[in-house]
Formats: C-alpha cells, structure tokens, sequence
C-alpha cells in the first residue's frame, strides 16, 4: 500500500511538473508575442505618419513641376500604385496575424497531448517534439 501511495505521489508531483513547465513556457510565448505586437504598432504608426509627409511634400512638388495634362497621368499613377501597395500590407498583415493564431493552437495542442501522455491515453513515441 505504502509503494502505491508513494507511486502516486511521484506521478502527481510529475504532472504538476510537466503542467507548469508547460504554462510557463505558454506565458513566455504571450509576452513575446505581446511585445511583437506593441512593436508592429509602433512601426506601422511611424510608417504611416512618415509616408503621409512625403506623400504630402511630394504632390506639392510635382504640382509646380508638371504641365496640367502631365499632372492627370501622375496622379492617377501614384494613386493606383499606392493602392496595389495598400493591398499587399493588408495581405502581409493577415498572413503574419494567422501565423500568430497558428503559433498559440499550436501550443495549446501540445499541452492537449501532454495531459493525455499525463493520464495514459498516449505513449511518448506518440508525442510531437520539437526541435
């Protein structure tokens, strides 16, 4: 009875373990996705603020340098490239915000398989590791 009790103390205290070296390293990655976050804001707000400037300073110019028919063609071309470009950074952006979400299921999926390794259901050649 005393080497039951003794096992299941092990077990329990492995568990508990496994399950905060797993939450830690969950909470880790929060933080640093966190982090990137607050970085990504911060430079689109610059990028945004300085484009703004020198497309403000740009037509100004091009205004006093091209003739009235040339001003037409310009303009409309740097209005069309600009919202081929617009396009392309919203892309980019939902491609970077579904790798994030990919990134955290997948985390929690490995959690997922450490409590069924936990309570018996998987074998460890069953388990994901990564490198």
């Amino acid at each position: 009875m005393s080497g039951q009790i003794n096992s299941l103390k092990e077990l329990l205290h492995t568990i508990t373990e496994l399950l905060f070296v797993r939450f830690k390293m969950a909470r880790i990655e929060f933080v640093a996705q966190k982090e990137r976050m607050v970085q990504l804001g911060i430079l689109a707000a610059s990028a945004v603020f300085l484009f703004f400037m020198s497309y403000i300073s740009l037509l100004f110019g091009l205004n006093l340098v091209l003739s009235p028919s040339a001003r037409i063609w310009v303009f409309f071309g740097l209005a069309a490239g600009l919202l081929l470009m617009m396009c392309w950074a919203l892309w980019a952006i939902h491609r970077n915000l579904a790798g994030q979400r990919q990134f955290l299921a997948e985390t929690l999926r490995e959690l997922q398989e450490d409590v069924a390794y936990i309570q018996g259901k998987k074998t460890m050649s069953d388990l994901s590791l990564k490198e």
